[in-house]
């Protein structure tokens, strides 16, 4: 993930791992919202934080995205195959 270099920024979650950081950051990147990933050392550099960073013009948005709810299996299922649960194949 780039830094974004057009506005001030601010520390947005706190991961301790790689992975859920980068995910928040695709996440946040695909919903429009510029982020990085940077890793802050702790203790002697014996564990690490990986701090998600959003612009702060910015960061109310990443709040509202990541507050929405995510789908139910009802709504997967709806999205996946255009049928409501329990609906008859004949009434399609």
């Amino acid at each position: 993930m780039g830094t974004p270099r057009d506005g001030e920024c601010e520390e947005f979650r706190v991961f301790p791992d790689r992975g859920p950081a980068d995910s928040m950051c695709s996440w946040l990147e695909f919903e429009g919202v510029p982020s990085y990933v940077e890793p802050r050392a702790l203790s002697s550099a014996l564990e690490t934080q990986y701090v998600v960073f959003v612009q702060k013009k910015l960061a109310h948005c990443a709040r509202w995205i990541t507050a929405q709810l995510p789908p139910s299996d009802a709504e997967l299922e709806f999205l996946a195959t255009g049928k409501l649960a329990g609906q008859a194949k004949d009434e399609q």
